[in-house]
């Protein structure tokens, strides 16, 4: 027989009221961190399941996945939500869709929903806490992994080859003649590195290779332009390229959005698309081939991941897990920008 610990045991252990765990369990905020984490910690070690969590126990599910992303605004996100959210209701799941805003605790209030049983299972789409921290949570469900890159784990990873998607989109500057090529990024720093060592270090290595391959070409580290996510942040870097003695002759933007505010800003300032500078996107947001000059972008399988990933989350829960990264390849959409 297995005996299952009761909230009073972890009341108990945790020195803290009935009530004060019973806040912790509906993730209420009125709870002060130390006290919440003597809790969880106290549920940790007992193996505490709560109440909502019996059906599970039973062998039934909530039929509710939880799926974290950095911010619903970004159209990335949401277009890869929407087809997630679609493949996963015509299989009856319902979703709930958790904002991280980059924020560590908040991707553990997803985690937590997955070790109180509140869902079935959990689709990650930019992790902020390390491996170590997320793996423990295993144990309690199914968790996908989306444009992320880990070795030796047995969590199906759903990501686009960035690698040859920068690698093809910088050749293809090259061939147009463009030789001075700056880069912008969301990251505040970037490392190159082995392939298929991340996100962001695969997109700077495929960019690098490119250029190392030509030989006469080198990336002039002023041209280097980190923390780079909105529109605002693209006209900033416009106004820095016009300030600069030393100007690049084209950009890769990093996203479609950050590419937008450098079309605005240079239509502003007078400076001619792709005459005297050449922008290059990333995404392909619905809206991009119909702006005042149509940019050419790189194009991420956003449907394909979305659906992949939600259909590796459900062969999970199916108890058919799969057992490599599914890789989908990026396409280059030419268009007036260069």
């Amino acid at each position: 027989m297995i005996i299952l610990a009761t909230i009073s045991d972890v009341a108990r252990l945790a020195g803290m009221s009935v009530s004060t765990v019973s806040r912790v369990i509906n993730n209420s905020p009125h709870v002060i961190p130390k006290k919440r984490k003597l809790i969880e910690d106290a549920m940790q070690q007992l193996g505490y399941v709560p109440r909502p969590a019996a059906r599970q126990l039973r062998g039934s599910s909530t039929r509710t996945v939880a799926v974290t992303i950095p911010r619903i605004v970004n159209p990335f996100f949401s277009y890869l939500v929407d087809a997630i959210e679609r493949t996963l209701d015509e299989s009856g799941y319902t979703t709930i869709i958790v904002q991280t805003f980059s924020r560590s605790e908040e991707e553990l209030a997803a985690l937590k929903m997955l070790r109180n049983q509140q869902v079935d299972g959990v689709i990650l789409c930019s992790i902020e806490n390390p491996w170590t921290v997320i793996e423990p949570y295993l144990k309690y469900g199914s968790v996908v992994l989306v444009n992320e890159y880990f070795a030796d784990i047995s969590v199906p990873i759903i990501r686009a080859d960035q690698y040859q998607g920068f690698y093809n989109a910088t050749n293809f500057l090259l061939k147009q003649g463009y030789t001075r090529l700056a880069y912008a990024t969301g990251r505040k720093q970037v490392v190159l590195a082995k392939y298929g060592v991340n996100f962001d270090s695969d997109r700077f290595s495929g960019f690098q290779a490119a250029l190392n391959n030509i030989g006469k070409v080198r990336f002039n580290p002023q041209w280097l332009f980190t923390s780079a996510h909105t529109t605002a942040d693209g006209k900033k870097i416009l106004q820095r390229i016009i300030d600069s003695p030393d100007k690049p002759d084209a950009i890769m933007a990093g996203s479609d959005e950050v590419a937008l505010g450098l079309l605005e800003e240079a239509e502003s300032q007078g400076v001619k698309i792709p005459e005297e500078l050449a922008v290059l996107g990333v995404d392909d947001q619905p809206s991009s081939g119909f702006l005042k000059i149509p940019l050419t972008t790189i194009r991420q399988p956003v449907d394909q991941m979305g659906y992949a990933a939600a259909k590796a989350l459900i062969m999970a829960l199916q108890g058919k897990a799969m057992t490599a990264p599914q890789i989908f390849p990026l396409e280059i959409v030419k268009r007036a920008s260069v």
